[in-house]
């Protein structure tokens, strides 16, 4: 699988004393400043990286977040499309900033609410599957509207590709609907009943679709 995947730069300017010029001296061209670049990498994820993947969880999703041994078994079921978010700045430690992870379904499950709400994904995975179902996917908060979440839905779509899967699925909330449809993902259906209790993480969630053959 591709370790090193397109990079996002940002460029952060570091500010300091220009030089003045005094009357009777000859001028003296302007410091340019240094730049610093901030980039984000996609790649998959390795054992070692959960605990840290399991505190963004916790950021992002709060009281519906993956606990660490639900993202250990996540990873351990399907490695390929467990892909993280890492952010690489210049005199810092990496860190990662968003992720996604996937299982594989077939197209009638799940049949009912109760298989979403009471069943942990890990565990509905089923290696005959013809679906690729993101089980999670999120952003830091500070970071969102830099098209990371975008960067991580490609790069899992290109991962049910290769394994010639028939179809990508998620639950999309009101806030993510715009993202997932940019990535190509269309409603199939409302789901009202569903997280009726997480209303405020999960407002009025649908199931997308997106065919990948």
């Amino acid at each position: 699988m591709k370790q090193n995947h397109g990079l996002d730069q940002g460029r952060l300017a570091s500010t300091g004393p220009s030089p003045v010029s005094m009357p009777g001296e000859t001028s003296l061209p302007r410091a340019v400043p240094r730049t610093a670049i901030a980039r984000v990498l996609i790649r998959a994820a390795r054992p070692d990286d959960l605990e840290e993947a399991t505190r963004l969880e916790r950021r992002i999703w709060g009281r519906m977040s993956a606990t660490l041994n639900e993202l250990q078994r996540r990873l351990f079921a399907l490695p390929e499309a467990f892909l993280l978010a890492e952010l690489h700045r210049p005199g810092r430690a990496p860190a990662i900033v968003g992720l996604t992870n996937g299982l594989l379904w077939t197209r009638d499950f799940p049949r009912s609410y109760f298989d979403y709400e009471r069943m942990l994904p890990s565990s509905t995975h089923n290696p005959r599957g013809d679906v690729l179902y993101l089980a999670s996917l999120g952003v830091d908060p500070s970071l969102r509207g830099r098209r990371i979440g975008l960067r991580l839905l490609q790069e899992t779509i290109e991962v049910g590709r290769r394994r010639h899967l028939k179809y990508a699925r998620l639950i999309a909330s009101q806030r993510s609907r715009i993202l997932c449809a940019r990535a190509g993902f269309e409603v199939v259906r409302p789901l009202p009943r569903l997280y009726r209790q997480h209303r405020d993480l999960m407002p009025q969630p649908v199931l997308m679709e997106l065919p990948l053959i």
